[in-house]
C-alpha cells in the first residue's frame, strides 16, 4: 500500500506530460507515413490511372475467342470455353474501370490526398512539439481522412461490388466492397479521438479555469479585531 500511495503522490499531471511526450510524437510519425502515402498516391494515380498495376498491365490481355467451334475436337471446345470465360472476365474488368473513371473517383482521391498533405505537414510539427493547436489540426486531419475515405468508398463500393458479383463465386464476397463505406471511416475517427485525448493530456491544465472552490482566502485574522 505504501508503494502505490508513494507512486500516486509523485505522478501528478505535469509528470504524466513529461513522461508521455512521445505519445504525441508517435502520432506525428503516423501522420508522416500517411502524408508520404498520400504523396505517392497522387503520382501513382496520375501515372497508372485508376486501374493501377494489375493482371492485365503486362500485355497479357485475352483475345476475343470468336465463335464456338461446333465441328472442333473436344479439346478445342474445352479450350474455347476457357478462353471465353477469360474474355468475359476481362470485359467485366474493363467495364468496372470505365465506370470508376466516369465516376471521377480518381480526381476526388487526388484532391483529398492533396488536402491531407497540406494539413498533415503542419500537423506533424504541431504534434511533435505538443503545440496547443494539437486539437485543431488533429480534428482537421481526421475530418479530411473521414470525408475523403468515406466519399471515395461510397462512390467505388457499388461499382466494385457489381464487378465481384459478375465473377464466378464472387457474389459471396461482394459484401466486403459494400462494407468498406463503414470501415473506411475508422482511421479518421481514430485520429480525431487521439487528438482530443492528447490535447486534453498536454493542455488541459492551461484551458480549464479555476472553479469556485479555488478561492484565495486570507485565513490570518487580525488579532486586534
Amino acid at each position: 500500500g505504501y508503494v502505490i500511495n508513494n507512486f500516486c503522490d509523485h505522478m501528478d499531471i505535469d509528470s504524466i506530460k513529461i513522461l508521455s511526450r512521445w505519445w504525441a510524437r508517435l502520432i506525428a510519425f503516423v501522420f508522416g507515413f500517411i502524408v508520404l502515402g498520400s504523396i505517392a498516391n497522387v503520382f501513382y494515380l496520375e501515372y497508372f490511372g485508376i486501374a493501377g498495376i494489375n493482371h492485365y498491365s503486362f500485355g497479357n490481355e485475352p483475345e476475343d475467342p470468336g465463335d464456338y467451334p461446333l465441328n472442333g475436337t473436344e479439346d478445342e471446345q474445352r479450350n474455347y470455353n476457357w478462353s471465353l470465360q477469360e474474355w468475359e472476365e476481362y470485359l467485366s474488368y474493363q467495364s468496372m474501370v470505365q465506370d470508376l473513371e466516369e465516376s471521377n473517383v480518381k480526381e476526388i482521391s487526388q484532391a483529398f490526398a492533396a488536402l491531407t498533405i497540406m494539413i498533415g505537414i503542419p500537423a506533424i510539427a504541431i504534434f511533435w512539439t505538443q503545440n496547443e493547436k494539437m486539437l485543431h489540426f488533429g480534428i482537421a486531419f481526421g475530418t479530411v481522412k473521414v470525408v475523403g475515405d468515406v466519399l471515395t468508398a461510397y462512390i467505388s463500393s457499388g461499382i466494385v461490388a457489381k464487378y465481384m458479383e459478375s465473377m464466378p463465386g464472387g457474389g459471396d464476397y461482394s459484401w466486403i466492397a459494400k462494407s468498406s463505406v463503414f470501415s473506411s471511416a475508422c482511421c479518421g475517427l481514430l485520429f480525431i479521438g487521439l487528438a482530443v485525448v492528447l490535447s486534453n493530456m498536454y493542455h488541459s491544465s492551461k484551458q480549464i479555469p479555476d472553479s469556485g472552490f479555488h478561492l484565495k482566502v486570507n485565513l490570518i485574522a487580525n488579532s486586534e479585531e
